[in-house]
């Protein structure tokens, strides 16, 4: 297994742990915030398809507009067509531009250029590389599955490891 498929499988790894987070759930328990956090499973999927088709689908394979801080607000507002369903239909979307991205960068070290609204967040003395977007990915989509298998556990007292059995 290639690099370029290392990085798809924890990708994958990330979006499985999503799926399990949300799996079972009516919308109604999908959308509820059970904590101080302002954060419901739901959000937490809208925000992880909207991080992974900005950071490989705009940034790195320039496919689709990079909306910005803006994009990055909206991906944290449910609206009334944001079901479950649909937010993982339209992963589904993303997770093959996601492949086909990766598969398709003959150099993972190649600089992928940042939008200054968007440089001024990244460590000044990191220099972007489709590689490191990777790597970002990985590191937000794990960072979010851990806060969806907190609310996950706080909707129905169901853990990772509970949901991750076939």
């Amino acid at each position: 297994m290639d690099e370029h498929e290392l990085w798809l499988r924890s990708i994958a790894d990330q979006r499985a742990a999503f799926r399990a987070a949300v799996s079972g759930l009516t919308e109604e328990q999908a959308r509820a915030v059970p904590s101080a956090s302002a954060l419901s499973l739901a959000v937490l999927v809208k925000h992880a398809v909207w991080g992974e088709d900005t950071w490989v689908g705009a940034r790195v394979g320039g496919g689709v507009p990079d909306e910005g801080p803006a994009g990055w607000v909206a991906g944290f507002e449910l609206t009334p067509e944001d079901t479950v369903a649909s937010l993982l239909a339209r992963w589904d979307v993303v997770a093959g531009r996601t492949e086909q991205v990766v598969r398709a960068e003959p150099d993972l070290g190649r600089p992928v250029p940042l939008s200054a609204e968007t440089r001024q967040y990244v460590a000044a003395d990191v220099e972007p590389t489709v590689r490191w977007v990777l790597l970002h990915l990985v590191e937000e989509l794990a960072r979010h599955a851990g806060h969806a298998d907190v609310v996950r556990e706080t909707v129905d007292g169901k853990g990772a490891q509970e949901l991750a059995q076939p």
